[in-house]
């Protein structure tokens, strides 16, 4: 089976479509190029995004958006950091306009904070000690306190509506500190 063309077949397609391309994609078949899978992901983005949609519809979107941010990492070598990234922006942003499902892996406030605190790597006291001298360390260490800067900002519109425990505070004392980031 060859590739569809991003730009002419696949922008037609309905999410159903795309489920169904995805769902017969072996790892022999699959580009590796990280430009067609987010060119691919942006198809499925530009529902995410459209207002006029269901929020169930916006949802379903959503999640190949998130399969496809997946696939780009697993068959084109999608930096993991990016991809994270990706993905908690777009969560974020539905969660906030289209609300929170409870129990839902993708789509649920707690599943959020949890996914994010799971992939951070530093404590937030750490990062501070970091902070603090950022302007000596190496570019390595500059662009890690970078990305958890940006994996953790976008909780910022979402943490007065999580419920109160260890994770969301474990949020609160991120986002205090995030001004200090380079």
């Amino acid at each position: 089976m060859s590739q569809p063309n991003v730009a002419g077949d696949m922008v037609t397609w309905s999410s159903a479509q795309m489920r169904q391309w995805m769902s017969t994609l072996s790892e022999d078949m699959a580009l590796r190029s990280v430009n067609w899978w987010l060119q691919t992901r942006w198809i499925a983005q530009l529902h995410v995004y459209d207002r006029a949609l269901t929020a169930e519809a916006r949802r379903e979107w959503g999640e190949l958006a998130l399969s496809l941010t997946e696939r780009a990492q697993r068959f084109a070598g999608y930096d993991r950091w990016d991809a994270m990234e990706d993905s908690v922006h777009l969560r974020c942003l539905l969660i906030q306009e289209v609300g929170s499902v409870p129990g839902d892996q993708h789509w649920d406030r707690s599943a959020l904070v949890r996914s994010v605190l799971a992939a951070v790597t530093l404590t937030p006291a750490r990062a501070t000690e970091l902070a603090e001298r950022w302007r000596t360390l190496p570019t390595e260490q500059i662009l890690l306190l970078r990305r958890h800067k940006q994996l953790v900002g976008p909780l910022a519109a979402l943490v007065d509506q999580l419920p109160a425990g260890p994770d969301t505070e474990r949020v609160r004392t991120w986002l205090a500190m995030l001004p200090k980031l380079p």
